[in-house]
């Protein structure tokens, strides 16, 4: 351990592929770019399902609305881990530090424990559990990811 960073990160940081991403020119910056892209393209999908379920969009029954988008997000949030991973491979000793990563990490646990709790909660019929109930983790939805793209631009501020 150096300066009580956990030895895996530093190995991550000296593996070859933390050294790759830090010694290309393009990597850092297209895995940049390409996680900001995911980004829009995650939120835009969950918006536009926890819009449904708070009663916007009317158009579409909200079934249909889940059906369409789903997989739009699934796809999107695994490309920002992958891109995330990329982003954090060659700085993980000081990023893992960092106040603004930390919070971003608790909210995504937060995030998918909500729409996992909502998705079981539907599923399973909970006494209550009504379009009216699932409005409240749908607007906690916005909120959560909303901070966690918030938390996650400060990184670069802390």
């Amino acid at each position: 351990m150096e300066h009580g960073i956990p030895n895996p990160l530093l190995w991550l940081e000296r593996s070859g592929f933390g050294l790759l991403i830090r010694d290309a020119v393009l990597i850092y910056p297209v895995a940049n770019v390409v996680h900001v892209l995911a980004v829009l393209v995650f939120f835009a999908s969950v918006a536009i399902m926890d819009l449904r379920v708070l009663g916007a969009l009317r158009e579409d029954a909200t079934g249909a609305v889940i059906r369409r988008f789903r997989p739009v997000a699934i796809g999107a949030f695994c490309v920002l881990v992958v891109s995330g991973l990329v982003l954090f491979t060659p700085e993980a000793s000081a990023i893992i530090r960092n106040p603004s990563f930390q919070i971003k990490l608790a909210l995504i646990a937060i995030g998918l424990l909500n729409v996992l709790w909502l998705e079981h909660a539907l599923k399973r019929g909970y006494p209550g559990m009504t379009a009216r109930a699932a409005r409240v983790p749908a607007a906690l939805s916005l909120v959560i990811w909303l901070g966690v793209a918030a938390a996650g631009r400060y990184i670069a501020y802390i």
